[in-house]
């Protein structure tokens, strides 16, 4: 039905990562109990504030979730360019834009 992950990176404050719901489910709350779930090991594992990057043209949908679960945008959208990889192994760069939020655990 869905996925997310949880990106520890040492020192920093965990991050949501790539969170999915399969369009077949999709407006069931499955998306808010993924990212619910991992605010709950963030915080059992001791971190005080989460943190999600968001493309705000591309994932419309998704800024609308995270800002109802209460995260606050913490900076204006930006660009960023990244190496892909097809599946024949040649490489693309690819410009996107991202704006981050962040969630208080406490």
């Amino acid at each position: 039905m869905g996925f997310g992950l949880l990106k520890l990176n040492s020192n920093l404050s965990p991050k949501l990562c790539d969170l999915y719901v399969n369009e077949n489910y999709r407006g069931n709350g499955i998306g808010s109990s993924l990212i619910r779930h991992r605010e709950k090991l963030a915080r059992k594992l001791g971190y005080s504030e989460i943190f999600v990057s968001v493309d705000p043209i591309g994932n419309p949908k998704m800024i609308k979730l995270i800002t109802k679960l209460g995260y606050k945008r913490i900076n204006e959208p930006y660009s960023r360019t990244a190496l892909f990889h097809n599946e024949d192994g040649t490489t693309y760069e690819q410009t996107y834009t991202r704006v981050d939020l962040k969630e208080s655990l406490n």
